[in-house]
């Protein structure tokens, strides 16, 4: 979790309030710093509410909270594939002169 300043305290307070009023989620400020579940919940919750100003201040503290990389992630490599030798031998070719 991050160190609480009074910049991610006041949004913190702002959010908790402004998500009351609008009918959102009621917040405990504890849990929210504390606690990545319930802050993950917490801001998916307000991201539903129609309110833009809510939905940018959830995703501004998802971030200062490290709950949201600012960096998108390289999509995941498939593993190289090992193709399977044929383990038994070659049969020989027995038709010849010599054989």
């Amino acid at each position: 979790m991050p160190q609480l300043n009074s910049e991610i305290l006041s949004e913190m307070v702002k959010l908790k309030f402004s998500s009351r009023k609008a009918g959102g989620p009621d917040i405990d400020l504890v849990k929210l710093a504390s606690d990545a579940e319930y802050a993950h919940a917490t801001f998916s919750a307000i991201e539903k509410l129609p309110f833009e100003s809510l939905v940018l201040l959830a995703m501004t503290l998802r971030v200062k909270f490290g709950l949201m990389s600012v960096m998108p992630t390289a999509p995941a490599k498939e593993p190289e594939r090992v193709e399977k030798k044929d383990e038994t031998p070659p049969q020989r070719y027995m038709s010849g002169a010599r054989s």
